[in-house]
This record gives structure tokens, C-alpha cells and sequence, in this order.
């Protein structure tokens, strides 16, 4: 691991009370003498302050510690040399903390992007993300931080029986009180979990859902979703916006913001020189369902897609999942109190689980 201290940006903000510290460490496996690289910025928002808490934690403990702290990425970009060098630098058993406003740019090597997923597979270093909370307000801290404080038992055989209902599932159908009426294809489709077995590439924290990849091709119907991404940020609409799809592509959507994310992805996929551009970021990526009963809607999709209760759809890159599209850009919307069916089954009403 490269050695960097760029501790000293961070010297004007304060750390955060995270009662859940330890049950974090104890998830990742994180003990004395670790080498650990962690990823922040030095924006107005809870990211460098949360980055902050885990620095003097690890150095309490006696980890070895290198950080860098940037500039917020608010757009789609490639991560400077510097942070390429600094992650390509991580070897087996080394922890890669990454904590963002917006985002840290993607990863590259001679021009093709690189998913993390694979560069962890293959260096077998640890990895845990807390990304994309530029658009917390300060009155949603504290919220945002209780979703860290999740039960393990019972977060983990909730997953287990969606997960198992899910992998005997044909056809997934989804409607909600705002309008909500999607249908798509999920037969032997890849199933996984997000509960911090960080061996199995569950980095995302907090934790909690079950998703699964869609048929790229199979999306048909109307979603309405009350938070979704768009690159560097999550946005909470006043009233719930329209996404319409058809054979797997978004081709409509009554949300200004999501409308003109859509458009830059597209060209930055395009600049990319990614194959059919605008099919890789309108395609059904994902389908998944929160699981974490601590988390609540607080604008930062990291948290909102675990809410329980909830189910959210992804379009764009799922590569990383086990699907087919590659590409740059995923982006996730969250359906409030949706009734779900796995083929004829009814497995969750209005946000209610059956199973």
C-alpha cells in the first residue's frame, strides 16, 4: 500500500458519534496492524467528517493508515493518477475505506474501465463503501447513522428467505400506491445478498438488500420512485416520479433531474466509446429489496435502497452484478410501500413482507 497523509484537510471537521463503530470493525474484520487506505473529500457534507471518525479510529487501534482527501466529484470522470496508483497499490488482506460526497471517478487501465469487483477478486484486499452522501442534510444525520446499527441475526435470515424465494422466481411483478406497475424477467438470473460478508463482495455499508439481475430486455410497464440517483448526488422529489420502460429500456421520465442525468451519462458513456451508449444506460440493471429495519429515507441512495420495506430497480451498468451491460453509470430508484409478486406469489404487500 502507497504511503499518503493528507489527514491534515480534514483538521477543520469534527468527527461524528457512531455508536456502531466496533460492530463495523468486527464485520470487516478489522484489528490492530491493518493497512489501510482510506478515500474522502473535503466537501461541506457528512462524508470527510464520517472519513474523520474512521482515521482516529484505525489509529487508535494501530493500523497503518494512508489517506487522500480530494476535491467532491459532482460529474462522471475517470479517478486521477493518483488515487489509481494509490488503489492498484492494495494488496491481500489491506482495507480500501472509500468515503464520498460524490463519487471518487472510475477505475481504468489503457483506456477500459476497470470494476472494482474484479480488481478485489483479484488482489483479495477488503473494501468498504459509503458513497454519494453529498445530499444528506444535517437534520438527517443522525438517521443516516442509526441504519449502521442494523441486527446481524436478523438482517441476515431475512435475506436468506427473500434470496431463496427470489432464485425460484420467474417473473418478478411490482405495484405500488402512486401508480407503480413493472413487470421483469428474473429466471436464472444471478441472486445476491448485502449484509457486510465482505468475502463474498459485500462492500456497501450500511447494509441490507437482496437484488438480482433482470433480463436487460424484459423490463415492461411504469415505475414510480420517490428517490433516485443521479451522478454525485440522490434526489427526494416532492411528488413521485414516472419512469416508464419498455422491452428493458427507460424511455420515458417525468423527473427534470433524471431526465438530464440520463443525457450526460449517455454522452460520457459515448466519449467512452462505449458500444450502443444509450441502450447501456437506459437498460433494467437491477431489482432489489431493503432489508435493514434501522434504515429510513435520508437521501443518499447508500442508505435509502436498504430501507425495509421498500424495493428499488437500477438501469444502466450491471456487468459488476453478473449481467451484460458494461458501461459507466448505475443509477437507483427507490419504490415506497410497493406489493410484490415472485410469479403468481404474493411475497410483500404495500411494503408489508409475506414470507
Amino acid at each position: 500500500m502507497l504511503q499518503i497523509d493528507e489527514s491534515k484537510k480534514l483538521s477543520s471537521f469534527k468527527e461524528l458519534k457512531l455508536p456502531a463503530m466496533n460492530k463495523v470493525l468486527k464485520i470487516y474484520e478489522i484489528k490492530k496492524g491493518d493497512k489501510i487506505l482510506i478515500w474522502t473529500d473535503d466537501s461541506k457534507t457528512v462524508a470527510p467528517r464520517l472519513a474523520k471518525t474512521f482515521l482516529n479510529k484505525f489509529k487508535k487501534m494501530g493500523c497503518e493508515v494512508s489517506i487522500i482527501v480530494e476535491k467532491e466529484r459532482k460529474s462522471m470522470s475517470v479517478a486521477n493518477k493518483k488515487t489509481h496508483d494509490a488503489i492498484f497499490s492494495l494488496r491481500e488482506g489491506e482495507v480500501f475505506v472509500s468515503i464520498t460526497s460524490g463519487g471518487k471517478g472510475y477505475l481504468e487501465k489503457n483506456g477500459k474501465r476497470i470494476l472494482m469487483r474484479s480488481l478485489i477478486n483479484s488482489k483479495k484486499f477488503k473494501m468498504i463503501y459509503c458513497g454519494g452522501l453529498s445530499s444528506i442534510k444535517p437534520s438527517k444525520v443522525n438517521a443516516f447513522l442509526a441504519a449502521f446499527d442494523h441486527n446481524e441475526k436478523e438482517l441476515k435470515s431475512l435475506n436468506k428467505k427473500i434470496a431463496n424465494a427470489m432464485k425460484k422466481a420467474s417473473v418478478v411483478k411490482i405495484t405500488c400506491p402512486a401508480g407503480t406497475d413493472l413487470t421483469m424477467i428474473i429466471k436464472n438470473r444471478p441472486v445476491l445478498v448485502n449484509d457486510g460478508d465482505w468475502k463474498v463482495y459485500s462492500t456497501n455499508y450500511p447494509v441490507g438488500e437482496v437484488y438480482t439481475v433482470p433480463l436487460e430486455s424484459s423490463a415492461d410497464g411504469k415505475a414510480f420512485v420517490s428517490s433516485y440517483k443521479v451522478t454525485g448526488k440522490t434526489i427526494l422529489p416532492k411528488k413521485a416520479v414516472e419512469m416508464i420502460f419498455e422491452k428493458g429500456l427507460l424511455i420515458e421520465t417525468t423527473g427534470k433531474e433524471m431526465a438530464n442525468n440520463l443525457n450526460k451519462a449517455i454522452d460520457f458513456n459515448r466519449l467512452k466509446k462505449v458500444k450502443n451508449a444509450e441502450v447501456a444506460v437506459r437498460s433494467i440493471a437491477e431489482f432489489g429489496i431493503g432489508t435493514n429495519k434501522k434504515a429510513t429515507i435520508v437521501g443518499s441512495m447508500i442508505c435509502d435502497e436498504k430501507v425495509f420495506g421498500t424495493c428499488h430497480i437500477a438501469i444502466g451498468a450491471n456487468k459488476h452484478m453478473g449481467g451484460k451491460t458494461q458501461g459507466y453509470g448505475h443509477f437507483d430508484n427507490v419504490i415506497l410501500a410497493p406489493t410484490i409478486w415472485f410469479d403468481k406469489k404474493m411475497i410483500m404487500k404495500n411494503g408489508k413482507l409475506l414470507i
